[in-house]
């Protein structure tokens, strides 16, 4: 049972709805600054009951689980348990699983580390396209390169994050930055083998400590603390150190407003709904899970949901074309470790035309976790799926490293996400996914495949290497999906104002990747990060 003294009996500075990159790193600098803070999260937090260090697909078997115990498994791991609903295709409707995360940290406490900013020409994302088709993409963002670069930098500083320099951006500020450990053997090779392409391969940024036994967990929860996400460097100091409060498994069902002000948060725990009250609220919940919960959150004062005045709340959906490929390399040293060491940017603003990076994945998914993981997973390996378990170890397992290719999509008015029939106690879906890339973007990206293959060639030793895997068309397969509340200059084309406000509510601010007005060709988290310490600052003052 919650304490009455965490609902309506308490006027809260601050309620931040979400853990994750721009929630955690919001309500930690506003507790550093003072602020009374309260987080509502949805997922569980508490680290004993967690299952860390691997993947919980390796785990178990899944045809031996129930449904209950396999969301049970899923949500100890922080995954999310939610269904969506792909109607990209109102014919053939497609549910599934985001791999998103839920807990403290949000995505974060999943991702792969890699905290990168974007480069200025990002911030004037248009003119860096020849075609654009209908998209929305702006001329600029309402904030400047030069006006982030310090926020970088603290963001940097906050997540410990390591790298060098990269060589196709000598302007940048690389002060922040805390050097990389030497990389490994089989990083060591490829590295040699990109420079030997004519590329520039670096010392890819990472929020890293690289311990002992360190094994950079790609998208499962780390169990030695080398992975310095949202939850462990802002969310539980802030608890710990500033007084912040922590309200996990409860989620936010509604907003209650009126034409001009926030005046309760509502929520379900336990079977039980809640209120709570505070000066200002802060939602960084996702760019999918955000939308849906302003579309849900209408009144008579906001008939539409809130914020949604010009139909923009959901719209404009990115998620990034994410492939990978694979490279066996020939150094007899297994595969293991820090494997997130490599970034390429010689691609990303190539011949006057902007295609992407190539950056580190990891290494190649175990055998067990491949066996149980519904799709994406079993589409994307398909072609691999013939290996026996010994032979997939010792053939790519322990001898395939993987990079990711980020082509940057852009945002059209069609692309959104809506609520589903769905309720949050109930089995069916939450949110509805609409998703088309343009015509456009598709031919920018199919130019970035075959320049990157006439590019690389064939690794030395091998006659198939290196292998491409395409996820850039599967809806499903969500990579950096942002843009749904993106900001702006102008209410009539942005949710948000250049402080990240709503448009017309003086105390609604929102902080995940749904701000975002164009996706870049970078995982946004550092940019999150940098952007929410920015907003902390204008949300502090206006307290």
């Amino acid at each position: 049972m919650t304490s009455p003294t965490l609902e309506e009996t308490v006027l809260w500075d601050v309620i931040v709805v979400g853990t994750g990159m721009g929630g955690g790193t919001i309500g930690y600098e506003l507790a550093r600054l003072g602020r009374r803070v309260l987080f509502l999260e949805k997922g569980i937090t508490d680290s004993a009951r967690m299952i860390s260090g691997a993947y919980p697909e390796e785990t178990f078997d899944l045809a031996d689980l129930t449904d209950a115990e396999y969301e049970d498994r899923l949500a100890r791991s922080g995954r999310n348990t939610d269904w969506y609903l792909d109607a990209t295709r109102p014919d053939k409707p497609k549910k599934f699983r985001p791999y998103v995360g839920s807990g403290a940290g949000g995505s974060s406490a999943l991702y792969g580390m890699i905290t990168e900013r974007f480069f200025r020409e990002d911030f004037q994302p248009r003119g860096n396209f020849a075609d654009v088709g209908d998209s929305t993409v702006p001329e600029s963002w309402p904030v400047k390169y030069d006006e982030m670069a310090p926020w970088y930098g603290k963001a940097e500083q906050l997540y410990r994050v390591r790298g060098t320099a990269d060589p196709l951006r000598p302007g940048d500020d690389t002060d922040a930055l805390l050097p990389p450990s030497p990389m490994t053997a089989a990083n060591a090779e490829l590295a040699g083998f990109l420079g030997e392409r004519g590329l520039h391969p670096y010392n890819v940024h990472v929020a890293c400590e690289y311990r002992t036994n360190c094994q950079a967990c790609q998208a499962f929860l780390c169990d030695s603390e080398c992975k310095n996400h949202a939850g462990n460097v802002c969310v539980l100091p802030a608890v710990r150190d500033h007084d912040a409060v922590l309200l996990d498994r409860t989620r936010v069902v509604r907003l209650e407003a009126s034409r001009t002000k926030v005046n309760r948060v509502v929520a379900r725990r336990y079977g039980e709904t809640l209120r709570f009250r505070a000066k200002t609220v802060i939602v960084a919940a996702s760019a999918l899970a955000t939308p849906v919960l302003l579309l849900n959150s209408s009144s008579k004062e906001w008939p539409n949901g809130l914020a949604n005045d010009n139909d923009l709340v959901g719209r404009n959906l990115m998620r990034h074309f994410l492939d990978m490929h694979l490279f066996r390399v020939r150094t007899e040293e297994p595969v293991a470790g820090q494997v997130k060491e490599i970034g390429v940017n010689d691609f990303y603003l190539h011949d006057g035309e902007k295609f992407g990076a190539l950056q580190s994945l990891g290494k190649v998914f175990s055998y067990e976790t491949l066996m149980n993981t519904t799709r994406p997973g079993r589409k994307f390996f398909g072609a691999l799926r013939g290996l026996a378990e010994e032979r997939w170890k010792t053939s790519l397992q322990d001898r395939v490293v993987v990079m990711a290719s980020i082509a940057e999509d852009l945002p059209y008015h069609h692309n959104r996400v809506l609520p589903a029939p769905g309720s949050p106690e109930g089995p069916g879906p939450l949110a509805e996914l609409r998703y088309r890339p343009g015509a456009a973007d598709l031919k920018r990206y199919q130019r970035f495949m075959r320049t990157l293959k006439t590019t690389l060639g064939k690794y030395p030793g091998s006659r198939i290497f290196p292998v491409h895997l395409s996820g850039a068309r599967d809806t499903s397969a969500l990579g950096h999906q942002c843009g749904t509340c993106r900001f702006g200059d102008d209410p009539k084309t942005s949710v948000l104002n250049p402080d990240n406000r709503a448009w017309g509510l003086d105390n609604l601010y929102v902080v995940d990747a749904s701000m975002l007005p164009s996706s870049s060709g970078i995982n946004p988290s550092l940019t999150i990060a940098a952007n929410a310490l920015r907003v902390a600052q204008v949300v502090h003052g206006s307290l």
